[in-house]
């Protein structure tokens, strides 16, 4: 096996710090995020009315729906896939992130999951500043987050 260190020309695709060289490898921004489920219909209504998510298609097969893609108004694509046993094995687990600007807006999204009885922890201090956790329908666990993203000089 080769490594980039044991390239005899000195040409790599990594950069002298071990990441790969941005003018050679961009990457544009996020392309979307995938969550597995056990009803992707339920979940697509559950992510549509409770956070704004917008349905833009539906997969279905001959035995029923398969998935969903969603657009949110900030343009975060998510697609919901039909496939249980995984969307058990995430029950628990934040698989999705959402950035708000600041404490008190996490406040104002628990006063609206409280008017729409939509179970939710509390605002709690965490690594990467305020965060609130909802559980999907299946569990799984979307995170809205206040504070600015962490950079490597941080950590």
């Amino acid at each position: 096996m080769s490594s980039a260190s044991e390239d005899p020309e000195g040409s790599s695709d990594e950069t002298a710090g071990g990441l790969l060289d941005e003018s050679q490898w961009p990457i544009t921004g996020l392309h979307h995020v995938r969550i597995p489920v056990s009803d992707s219909w339920a979940s697509r209504d559950w992510y549509s009315t409770v956070l704004g998510f917008v349905p833009v298609l539906d997969f279905e097969e001959e035995l029923g729906p398969t998935g969903v893609v969603l657009r949110h108004p900030i343009g975060l694509v998510v697609g919901l896939h039909q496939d249980p046993a995984r969307a058990v094995s995430l029950r628990g687990f934040a698989v999705l992130s959402l950035a708000v600007a600041d404490r008190q807006q996490l406040e104002q999204w628990a006063d609206h999951l409280d008017t729409r009885t939509i179970p939710h922890g509390s605002v709690r201090e965490g690594h990467l500043g305020p965060y609130i956790e909802v559980p999907d329908p299946d569990g799984i666990i979307v995170r809205f987050h206040s504070g600015p993203a962490p950079y490597s000089e941080e950590a």
